[in-house]
This record gives structure tokens, C-alpha cells and sequence, in this order.
């Protein structure tokens, strides 16, 4: 699962709480950073998908 934050430079605070909540529940999260696009930030989540599946 990929989780997109946008945000502003103003915004930095927020996203990393955003961060920390994500990576507290899935400890395995890898966090990637985009370039900057249109004034904006972006951060990209990916939780990876566990390998265990109930039907």
C-alpha cells in the first residue's frame, strides 16, 4: 500500500507527526521523498503487504 503526503515547506511539522503515526503501526514502512512539483512537497508511504492471506 502507498501512501502520497503533499505538503508545503509551512507543512513540515505535520507530516512528520503523519510519518511517525504510519511507522508506528507498520514498523516495516519505507519512507521516500519526491523533488519538489508546483510549489509542493510529496512524500511517498509504502507499507509493505504481509505475506499471510485469510480467505
Amino acid at each position: 500500500m502507498k501512501i502520497r503526503v503533499t505538503y508545503t515547506e509551512n507543512e513540515k511539522g505535520k507530516k512528520a507527526q503523519h510519518e511517525a503515526a504510519v511507522k508506528s503501526l507498520f514498523p516495516d514502512t519505507k519512507v521516500r521523498e519526491t523533488a519538489p512539483k508546483d510549489g509542493f512537497l510529496h512524500t511517498v508511504l509504502t507499507v509493505p503487504m504481509s505475506q499471510k492471506t485469510t480467505k
